[in-house]
């Protein structure tokens, strides 16, 4: 079996631009030989923090997602803007939604969280050596901040009717990364 050549991309567009996503129609040649048309959102990506304290517990935010119409428990986490660099956007996210600064970061790894429908990549990173300097919240963000044992922080993410994927995942990234013989 012989590798196939990458899809070969005929035209792209721009259907809507903003700070955050550009909505896109690319038309494109298929394994075939024929022309197909895909739509995909341009994410510059996004970065979060699993914050760790001293004593082993952690902060999970709740937050109110307009999309879903609904609060989540997740770790701090936001989108990235075109030449942000990944640490230095969760550095900001920690503080701002958490209201947590941290001295030691420690880069857990990056995933796609919607490989059919956007090029996102999320990156996820350690945050230790903690001090608390209070949020900083958009006028957009209704977040509150909770400590609680990391055991306690999994059950909460994992148990939600509706959980935040991101987070999830962020979890699985830790998990690996505490296998490795890591400790926190």
């Amino acid at each position: 079996m012989s590798a196939r050549e990458p899809f070969t991309r005929l035209q792209h567009e721009v259907l809507v631009d903003n700070p955050w996503h550009r909505y896109c129609r690319d038309r494109y040649v298929q394994t075939d030989g024929s022309e197909g048309t895909y739509y995909f959102i341009d994410m510059p990506g996004s970065c979060a923090a699993i914050p760790v304290f001293a004593d082993g517990s952690t902060v999970l935010v709740h937050v109110h997602r307009y999309v879903l119409g609904r609060d989540l428990w997740e770790f701090p986490i936001g989108g990235m803007r075109a030449g942000d660099e990944p640490l230095a956007v969760a550095q900001s996210e920690l503080h701002e939604e958490a209201g947590l600064r941290a001295r030691t970061w420690t880069e857990l790894g990056r995933f796609a969280p919607y490989k059919g429908v956007s090029n996102e990549v999320c990156h996820f990173f350690l945050a230790r050596d903690l001090e608390e300097v209070g949020q900083e919240l958009e006028p957009s963000e209704r977040i509150t901040v909770h400590r609680l044992p990391l055991a306690d922080a999994r059950e909460r993410l994992l148990s939600q009717p509706i959980g935040d994927g991101q987070s999830m995942v962020g979890l699985l990234l830790l998990d690996r990364w505490l296998a490795k013989g890591n400790r926190l």
